[in-house]
């Protein structure tokens, strides 16, 4: 029966971000329009961020707990983009298309006001769809949960493959490490029992990304 009621809303849950996803880069071609449908309509932002602050057991102890991870989320992107992979071979490495972001309305103009609400919304809003929504709904048609993350973390970095191939000239290292980090944040959301950490260091990761993309921005402009 958990098999039967899960699949119909995963498979439409995940059908519908993969068709918007490809409508909004590749026909509407605007990465601001595609990632506000996505975040509100589709991962349910607006519901999850309400569901969380008007929670009886939200507290300040929360909010120590999610700036502890922003922080370590923030530090370990660093990390990784500035000494792991540049430490990679150069044939390994992939380049910013600055032409193809442009394209999109992303520009050195545009890009703090985009930067600001991608930095906001997105951490949240991704978190309550695939950890909040789709893992549950994964786990629920198995006994075990490693195999449901794994499924998770594949279906996450599956429609990521899309922007990664307008973003950057290499996709394959990247859909990777996002692959990997929904892997992580799967783990964590399932050993907590909650969204707070995950969140946490998915928002720290999304930030020093936006940092990191920014000096690409202005430079190419």
């Amino acid at each position: 029966m958990k098999l039967r009621r899960s699949l119909p809303l995963l498979v439409l849950s995940c059908a519908l971000v993969y068709l918007w996803v490809a409508l909004g880069l590749f026909v509407f071609r605007s990465a601001l329009l595609t990632m506000v449908v996505y975040h509100f309509a589709l991962c349910g932002g607006g519901w999850m961020l309400l569901r969380v602050l008007r929670a009886p057991s939200f507290n300040s102890k929360q909010w120590e707990l999610w700036l502890f991870a922003a922080a370590g989320g923030f530090f370990l992107t660093w990390a990784v983009t500035e000494l792991l992979i540049p430490a990679l071979p150069a044939s390994m490495l992939p380049d910013v298309r600055i032409a193809s972001l442009a394209a999109l309305g992303v520009n050195a103009k545009t890009y703090i006001p985009i930067a600001i609400y991608f930095g906001l919304a997105n951490p949240l809003a991704e978190e309550a769809l695939w950890r909040g929504r789709v893992l549950p709904l994964l786990v629920g048609t198995t006994s075990g949960t490693a195999i449901p993350n794994v499924a998770q973390a594949l279906l996450y970095a599956g429609f990521h493959v899309m922007p990664i191939a307008l973003m950057f000239s290499d996709l394959w290292l990247t859909a990777f490490v996002v692959f990997f980090a929904g892997v992580v944040f799967g783990y964590i959301a399932l050993l907590t029992r909650g969204l707070m950490i995950p969140w946490g260091l998915h928002a720290g990761a999304n930030a020093y990304l936006l940092i990191w993309f920014g000096r690409f921005i202005v430079a190419g402009d």
